[in-house]
């Protein structure tokens, strides 16, 4: 990430995590989530399909998972970095999600998220946007087809399962330099058909492939949900490269959802996305405190769930001479 000295000193001091409270969050969630899995793959053995209402519980358990495997990859969990990358990688096998190869991509997403001169990588294909100028240039098929790959019926709702379930068991968009990624990504693979081949030979492997759509489909909808809300919302602001800056990006390119209490803890707080990218050290469970510490964060845009909600289906431009986003709806070619 560029060097910037913006960032309060006060905010860094809140990019450290309790060893405690982060080993009890990680196995509280994980025992429970794997409880459901229990719940689930023993009823439907035994025919009892009720044991599939486990499912939206594990779906948002998973969701959890992902961001402590988030926070691993931030060293923002555990003091130790090699109990953050172990522990990311035990995260993995139950987010579908391999840890050395995502974190890789995920860092070069906080390099430059909502620069314009950063797009184009594959790290952010849910927060990059074409400029108004950019679109107008398109041929018709290409307009029409930017549309429909931006369609929520597809990047929504079709896609985010097909990344998870598939694209992930590859090292897709791999450097040549990343071995240990790429290996990562396939040990990962070995050690998640392992233990689903265990679990299909006792409870029938017709079972796992439904336990796992029934999980995986909603959680993956709904993290990429969460993504596409924290930087591509209305008022989010692009920079030109010579002019961007971490701290400045944090508050006028990332939004603050606040959720439900429930969905908060199931998110692992990480709609308070504005100060994570500020400090991508602070812990999950400290991120709401931080924000409240600091007037400095009021500025970003705050979103609620019914507008969260209401920002699907909305495709959005940046309209490089007035400054804004604008949708794509009313945008004349």
């Amino acid at each position: 990430m560029r060097p910037d000295n913006s960032l309060p000193q006060t905010v860094k001091a809140f990019a450290a995590p309790s060893n405690l409270y982060s080993a009890f969050q990680l196995g509280s969630t994980i025992v429970m989530l794997c409880l459901c899995y229990v719940v689930m793959y023993v009823g439907v053995s035994h025919g009892h399909y009720l044991s599939l209402l486990a499912a939206p519980l594990a779906a948002g358990l998973s969701v959890r998972v992902f961001v402590l495997q988030h926070d691993c990859g931030h060293r923002a969990l555990f003091t130790s970095p090699a109990a953050n990358h172990w522990t990311g990688r035990l995260c993995s096998l139950f987010s579908f999600t391999p840890y050395d190869h995502w974190r890789r991509h995920h860092g070069l997403h906080h390099d430059g998220w909502n620069n314009i001169g950063a797009r184009g990588k594959i790290s952010n294909m849910y927060s990059d946007c074409l400029t108004v100028a950019e679109y107008r240039g398109l041929t018709k098929v290409e307009r029409l087809f930017y549309r429909i790959s931006r369609h929520p019926a597809l990047s929504l709702f079709i896609m985010p399962p097909i990344i998870f379930l598939f694209v992930y068991r590859f090292p897709f968009d791999t450097p040549a330099g990343w071995g240990k990624e790429r290996i990562g990504t396939y040990v990962t693979d070995v050690v998640m058909l392992l233990v689903l081949g265990v679990i299909g030979h006792f409870a029938g492997y017709l079972n796992v492939l439904l336990v796992t759509g029934l999980v995986i489909y909603p959680a993956s909808v709904f993290g990429v949900w969460l993504f596409l809300l924290q930087h591509t919302f209305d008022t989010a602001h692009w920079t030109e490269d010579a002019e961007w800056n971490s701290f400045e990006a944090s508050l006028s390119g990332c939004s603050l959802l606040k959720l439900p209490a429930v969905l908060q803890w199931f998110s692992a707080s990480i709609g308070y996305h504005h100060v994570h990218h500020a400090a991508p050290g602070v812990p999950n469970y400290k991120l709401a405190a931080c924000h409240e510490a600091h007037q400095v964060f009021r500025q970003s845009r705050q979103l609620g769930l019914r507008e969260g909600l209401a920002e699907i289906g909305k495709l959005r431009l940046w309209d490089e001479e007035a400054g804004i986003m604008v949708n794509l709806s009313s945008v004349k070619v």
